[in-house]
């Protein structure tokens, strides 16, 4: 997985974050937003919106992941 960009608005608790798969030529990217509920329920951790604020890429790749275990990929979108 790729992390390609991500946004994290504290006003109104909302991760945004464009990614793509090894699957995915370099091409396709792919666009999840979550809100702060959802990424405290996909989270393998704890998490904090200071923790949001100064993400690294591994927090990301595990919120993600946290994700696709009960949902399907967001679509792919061209770059």
């Amino acid at each position: 997985m790729i992390i390609h960009d991500y946004y994290y608005n504290d006003a109104n608790k909302v991760l945004l974050v464009e990614f793509s798969i090894k699957e995915d030529d370099d091409k396709i990217y792919r666009v999840l937003e979550l809100t702060y509920s959802e990424i405290e329920y996909y989270s393998p951790e704890i998490i904090t919106h200071e923790d949001l604020m100064d993400a690294d890429e591994n927090l990301l790749k595990d919120i993600i992941i946290g994700y696709l275990v009960e949902n399907d990929l967001p679509e792919g979108l061209s770059l």
